[in-house]
């Protein structure tokens, strides 16, 4: 649903940190039976940041703690409640977990967590302080103002959460002071940190992996994107797919284009 990409980052001793759980009932249900075959040992989920379809729950992930990058902010009582109601009111999401073939008429909208993610353990000013690989946060405010990528240092792969699709165009925040400021922002941020960590791998949280090569060419497509948007028109190739065009139209309209 929505191309989710789920991704575990996996220790030598099968220690792991499940970032981005899927979207669907089933599909949490399905991630966490794989994790449990390879016999690896979750200890902790990674939101890239906030937004309901990145704080999942469900069997395999029960009581783990739950990180995110992003400033600290102060959680009132209601914030479970404020997220099953995103959720909830995300018009394609019923309609089109029943529509998907590969879903059961009797697969529902997933648990939230009952808790919110909370800052995560710093060893240093941005290293993650854990017990599996080397992993490098990266946080910026575009999309979401606590969002946050992940490097996996040996790995050389960049975990980008809801940036550099190849299915969606740039989401903005439409909320911040200067939403377009910040996404260029984020995409500077982005493309340095893959130049200084050598990255070869690209994951975003919807949509599919692809090589440097192809990070190089998302990034190109998100800034002449933005600087379509300040005219309202765009011929980008994303915005073939329906939700995605009334996304952009929804942001022409914020933005008063």
């Amino acid at each position: 649903m929505y191309a989710t990409t789920s991704t575990v980052v996996v220790g030598d001793d099968g220690t792991a940190l499940v970032v981005d759980p899927g979207v669907t009932a089933h599909e949490v249900a399905g991630l966490s039976a794989a994790i449990a075959q390879r016999g690896w040992r979750p200890v902790a989920v990674w939101s890239t940041h906030g937004h309901w379809d990145h704080v999942l729950d469900g069997p395999g992930l029960h009581g783990l703690v739950r990180w995110r990058g992003g400033p600290a902010r102060d959680v009132d009582a209601g914030w479970h409640a404020a997220v099953v109601r995103e959720r909830d009111a995300d018009g394609p999401l019923t309609a089109a977990v029943r529509a998907a073939a590969s879903v059961g008429q009797d697969d529902g909208p997933p648990e939230v967590a009952p808790i919110p993610p909370v800052p995560f353990p710093r060893r240093g000013t941005d290293h993650l302080d854990w017990s599996g690989p080397d992993v490098v946060v990266v946080e910026h405010a575009a999309h979401a103002p606590d969002h946050a990528a992940l490097v996996v240092v040996h790995a050389r792969v960049l975990l980008c959460g809801d940036l550099l699709s190849d299915r969606e165009v740039p989401l903005l925040d439409t909320d911040a002071d200067d939403p377009v400021a910040d996404y260029r922002a984020a995409l500077d941020l982005l493309e340095e940190t893959a130049d200084a960590f050598d990255v070869e791998t690209v994951v975003p949280g919807h949509g599919t992996p692809g090589d440097r090569a192809e990070l190089d060419r998302r990034l190109d497509a998100d800034r002449a994107y933005l600087d379509a948007l300040a005219g309202g028109g765009s011929d980008d190739p994303r915005l073939a797919e329906p939700w995605v065009a009334d996304a952009h139209a929804a942001q022409v309209a914020a933005l008063g284009g």
